[in-house]
């Protein structure tokens, strides 16, 4: 699917009014903190309900509930997202494929099931201080396996890796003395599986990863960066970078790693990090060292001596 899909209509129908008061409020939150960042999402929310008919802001619509089966069908399904609570509505976005959130009722089932069959949502929420334009973004996103954009730097793109940039991720790290210290890419046809595997397991299941990383201006491939939990480190995340040989002592890699740290930190209430370096990659010690790492232990990882160095967030 193209990555030139994009969310613009969130319909939201017979939410509760706490529920559709918080989003109301989520929405406003980004919009007051400033429309012009590029990094914000900016489709219309739709707000169908018994609600003050008030329009608070530029792209918040509040509208009856009895029009929303009358305005359906002006709504392009590949570029809206429906939140509800209600079952027949929940039922439209299953036929025409719209991504959904359902709305979850203490006590009420009615948005799971109607006719006796189970019904399907990208998401049952039942709080929603946490639900806003960039969290239904990354519903949308993912119901269409779209890539999620992760952050920005001011000179940088993070985001997650989609199958197209593979012919470039390979230009990459062909770079001179790129795997010196890192693991090759695999063979073309198995590293394509292997990435497709990724992309739908270990983005769908954590929520994080490998990334890759884009010139803002250009819009470029010029390295990866990101956060692995692997088994060998007892679970602990792990930070991971590289940066092209185009790119290098330009301070792209304290950018993009510094952005990650504070993602980690704020976003997924990481408190302690580790990264893992191979003995003799000195420009990797200085980096983690600069970023506040501390070297913890020598250990062995896939049979090669590796240091582990530390920090707290």
């Amino acid at each position: 699917m193209g990555e030139n899909r994009k969310l613009n209509y969130i319909l939201a129908i017979g939410l509760p009014e706490q529920q559709a008061h918080l989003l109301e409020q989520n929405f406003l939150a980004v919009e007051n903190a400033g429309g012009s960042l590029e990094s914000l999402p900016d489709p219309c929310l739709y707000l169908y309900g018994c609600y003050d008919r008030e329009v608070c802001g530029t792209k918040i619509i509040k509208r009856p509930a009895e029009s929303f089966l009358d305005d359906f069908l002006q709504y392009p399904p590949q570029e809206t997202l429906l939140v509800t609570a209600e079952a027949c509505c929940l039922a439209l976005a299953n036929t025409y494929d719209i991504a959904s959130v359902a709305c979850l009722i203490p006590g009420q089932d009615a948005c799971l099931r109607e006719d006796g069959k189970t019904l399907e949502a990208d998401l049952f929420a039942e709080g929603f201080d946490e639900i806003g334009p960039v969290y239904l973004e990354r519903v949308y996103a993912r119901h269409h396996r779209l890539p999620w954009k992760i952050l920005e730097t001011k000179r940088c793109i993070v985001q997650e890796f989609s199958m197209e940039w593979l012919p470039d991720l390979f230009s990459l790290y062909a770079g001179e003395g790129m795997t010196d210290y890192i693991e090759p890419l695999y063979e073309y046809e198995k590293e394509k599986e292997y990435q497709r595997a990724y992309i739908e397991n270990m983005y769908r299941f954590y929520g994080f990863g490998m990334w890759i990383v884009r010139h803002r201006e250009t819009g470029e491939l010029i390295g990866r960066a990101g956060l692995e939990c692997r088994e060998e480190l007892g679970g602990e995340l792990e930070l991971g970078y590289v940066i092209g040989v185009p790119w290098q002592n330009q301070g792209y890699a304290t950018e993009v790693c510094t952005a990650i740290l504070t993602y980690a930190k704020e976003k997924l209430s990481v408190t302690q990090i580790c990264c893992v370096i191979a003995p003799g990659n000195e420009r990797s010690v200085r980096l983690a060292e600069k970023l506040g790492f501390a070297l913890e232990k020598e250990l062995v990882l896939d049979h090669r001596l590796m240091l582990k160095y530390e920090k707290k967030l």
